[in-house]
Parts: structure tokens; C-alpha cells; sequence
């Protein structure tokens, strides 16, 4: 299997990964899609927690994709005893994480969302919502490690079809506990975080028949004993690669609450643009994944030279179709925030908000390219250490004179974090192209 995936195409293996993803995007809008029809409080509630969201689920994936990077780096160099005992200590470790991350969200989802500014029948909502998905996490974690190592084997079409069947699942949960179906007792906020827990278990469940049955892979207690070999190497790659996701959620967090400043209009209009915006990325970050999934199996393989070549192949592309489809959203902005609201003031905010995306989206691309090939040969310091350093003061401090000197509002925050995407794209690049990662290597 190593041979046949670091001889494949990015393509081949991306663009199931690419319409997986597109499916988790899917998710959240369709989240707020429903909860718009009857509150844009709730709507705007619960999107406000996504930044919260996202730093839990960032931390998981970067654990996860830590683990399949090990892995792949083992497959590549033909060593699959230690590539099984890796992915058996990732399983068992998301698992323990997820619990830990319901562990300590449930008893403090209160303070999360007043922390956040939220008030009145927003915070009401957003404690609803919060209160149940939390109970998801474990699923939300095995589902996340399944799927990065199920994509480490290359069987990445599998992860769409798990996915599709899924969002198919949760669509139909939402319609059934927003109206009562089936004598069941109608739901608002509660129905929709139900739903999305629910979701979360199926598509674990699907995902690990496919690990079972298709990568051939069981757990046994001998690769728990082996895996404290490859846990040192987990440890070290894994902590900067959760660290520097997660200083980028906070940071969003940070964002979002200067979002509530300015105002229930402000809040509304970035749920909505965001939503939206989403659509950008899906391609980078398919590309990224299917191009992490091959540099580690050639670092492993100590082909350093087509690993270059593969990273700035995806670079080009990534950033180009990130360009691209930012464009193609902006011109159609308002026609696409209407789907959401009538409001005008709230379309022509998040309209403009599309157009600054225009601005962000080549840049944040290429991050996701750069930062996953960097993590995938081990050297996951560098965005961690340098990239949060650049986050917390130029670009933080970019997006704060941007919207409150020059008083730009929310369109100073938007053009703030395409500034932090530029800054650290500009220093990842420099660190690949020094060629220091090829001494982070696990083998």
C-alpha cells in the first residue's frame, strides 16, 4: 500500500477529500440554515460558538493528522508494524481526548458563551446548543482520527462515502426533531445539537467498519505496548501541531468577540458571509490533505526531492482555485446571503465581507499546503512556535487598527485576518524552501 499511494497522483487522492470536506462545511450551514427559519437569534448563537467549536475540533485533527503523518512516514519507509501501533495508540488517545474535551466543556458552556459577549436569547440558545453537542465530542473525535487514517492507506473514497451517507443522516434528523416527526417532541436549538451529535456517532460507526474491514486493521494489545516506541514522536510532532490550529481558533475567538462590539448586526452579517466563505477553502484544504498524506510517505521513503516538488505543485494550485471560487462567491454575494436573511443591511455587510475574502483566501490556501507538508515531515515547531507569534501581534494588531483606528468595523477585521494569512504564509514558505524539515523526520 505505501508504494502504490506515494505513487499517486494529489488528485487521485484529493478529490474525495475535497468533496468530504465540502460535506463537513455542508454541515454547519445547514445548521444555521434550519435555525434561521425560525430565530436569527438562535442562527446567530450558535454560529457565534463555531470559533469555540472549531479550536476543540482543530486540536483533535492535529493530533490525528500527527498520527497518520508517523504512520505514513513508517509505510513509506515498508516498516507496518510500527505504522499498525501507531494508529492503534491514535485511536485510543482520540478517544481519551474526546471524553476530556466533554469532560470539560459541559460544566463550563455557560461561561464559554457569556465569555463571548453573547446576551439575552443568543446566549440562551448558544448554552442550549453547547450543553448537548458536547456529549458528541468522543464521537466526533474517533471520527475525525478514523477518517486521516483510513486516508493515510489512500482509500479516501471511502471517507466520502462514509461522509455522504452521514450529512444524509443528518439532514433527516433535523427535519424529524425541528417538526415533531414520529411523535417525537418538537425541538428547536435542541433538535439541531442532537442531530449533529448523532451524526457524529453514525459516521464513527461507518468509518471503523471501513478501518476493520478494508484497511485490515484490529487493535491488538501488543501495538498498545509497542506504540510507547512512536508515542515520544507523537508527543513532539503532535503538541505544535495542535498548538498552532488552535492559537488560530482562539485567535477567531478573539475576532468574534470584537464581532459582538460592534453589534448584533456585525455578529449576524460574519455568520452568514462565513457560512459562505467556507466554500473557498474546500479546495486547499482537500489539496493540503491529499499533498500531507504523500510527503509523508515520501519522506518516509527519503524521496526528498519529489516531496518538494509535490508540495509546490499543490502551492500553485491551491492557491489559484482558492482565489478563484473566492471570486466566484463574492460576485454572487448577495443572492447567496439572501438564501439566509431579507435583511438588507445584513446582505450588504456580508456581501462586502465576501469581497475582503477575495483578498484572504490565495493566502490562507497556501498556509494549508505549507504548514501540512511541514507537519507531515515532522517539523511542526516552526508554525506552531513562529506562526502564533505572528498571529497575536501583527496580525492581531492589523485587524485592531484596521477596524477600530480606522474605523472600518467589521471590514477591518475581515482585511485584519487576511493580513495574519499573508504574514505567516510569507515565513512558512521561507521555512520549506530552507529545507530544515528534512531533519524532523521520524524514519
Amino acid at each position: 500500500m505505501a508504494d502504490n499511494v506515494k505513487d499517486r497522483s494529489i488528485i487521485s487522492l484529493s478529490w474525495p477529500l475535497i468533496i468530504t470536506f465540502g460535506i463537513g462545511v455542508f454541515q454547519p450551514m445547514m445548521d444555521s440554515w434550519f435555525l434561521s427559519r425560525t430565530s436569527e437569534s438562535a442562527a446567530a448563537g450558535v454560529g457565534a460558538l463555531m470559533p469555540i467549536l472549531g479550536t476543540i475540533f482543530m486540536a483533535i485533527q492535529a493530533f490525528s493528522q500527527a498520527g497518520a503523518s508517523i504512520a505514513s512516514q513508517f509505510m513509506g519507509a515498508n516498516s507496518s508494524s510500527h505504522a499498525r501501533s501507531t494508529i492503534s495508540m491514535v485511536l485510543v488517545g482520540s478517544l481519551l481526548l474526546g471524553v476530556a474535551m466533554t469532560l470539560l466543556v459541559f460544566p463550563s458552556s455557560k461561561w464559554i458563551v457569556h465569555a463571548l459577549g453573547l446576551d439575552g436569547d443568543t446566549a440562551k440558545f448558544g448554552i442550549q446548543f453547547l450543553q448537548i453537542v458536547c456529549f458528541g465530542f468522543v464521537f466526533r473525535a474517533l471520527q475525525t482520527t478514523l477518517t486521516a487514517m483510513i486516508a493515510t492507506h489512500g482509500l479516501t473514497i471511502w471517507n466520502l462515502i462514509g461522509n455522504s451517507i452521514t450529512i444524509a443522516l443528518n439532514i433527516g434528523l433535523n427535519i424529524i426533531f425541528l417538526n415533531g416527526i414520529f411523535g417525537i417532541p418538537k425541538m428547536h436549538v435542541e433538535g439541531v445539537a442532537l442531530a449533529t451529535a448523532l451524526s457524529w456517532a453514525f459516521s464513527s460507526g461507518i468509518l471503523w467498519l471501513v478501518l476493520r474491514f478494508k484497511v485490515h486493521h484490529k487493535t491488538k494489545k501488543v501495538d498498545i505496548k509497542r506504540s510507547r516506541v512512536v508515542l515520544g514522536d507523537w508527543i513532539r510532532i503532535g503538541l505544535p501541531a495542535a498548538a498552532e490550529p488552535v492559537s488560530f481558533q482562539l485567535f477567531q475567538v478573539f475576532i468574534t468577540a470584537m464581532v459582538v462590539h460592534l453589534g448584533t448586526l456585525a455578529v449576524t452579517a460574519r455568520v452568514f458571509s462565513a457560512n459562505f466563505a467556507m466554500f473557498a477553502i474546500i479546495l486547499g484544504v482537500g489539496l493540503g490533505n491529499g499533498n500531507q498524506i504523500l510527503v509523508a510517505h515520501l519522506v518516509g521513503a527519503h524521496d526528498y526531492q519529489k516531496a518538494n516538488r509535490r508540495t509546490f505543485q499543490s502551492l500553485i494550485a491551491s492557491s489559484s482555485l482558492g482565489f478563484l471560487v473566492a471570486l466566484i462567491v463574492a460576485l454572487f454575494g448577495p443572492h447567496l446571503m439572501s438564501f439566509y436573511t431579507n435583511n438588507p443591511e445584513v446582505i450588504e455587510l456580508g456581501s462586502a465581507c465576501l469581497w475582503c475574502d477575495v483578498i484572504l483566501q490565495p493566502f490562507k490556501s497556501a498556509n494549508v499546503i505549507l504548514t501540512g507538508s511541514l507537519r507531515a515531515a515532522g517539523d511542526s515547531k516552526f508554525p506552531a512556535i513562529f506562526g502564533s507569534l505572528m498571529m497575536w501581534t501583527l496580525g492581531a494588531g492589523t485587524a485592531l487598527f484596521l477596524a477600530f483606528v480606522l474605523d472600518l468595523g467589521l471590514i477591518g477585521l475581515w482585511l485584519g485576518m487576511a493580513s495574519d494569512e499573508f504574514y505567516r504564509s510569507c515565513a512558512n514558505l521561507w521555512r520549506w524552501k530552507s529545507g530544515r524539515w528534512k531533519n524532523a523526520t521520524v524514519v
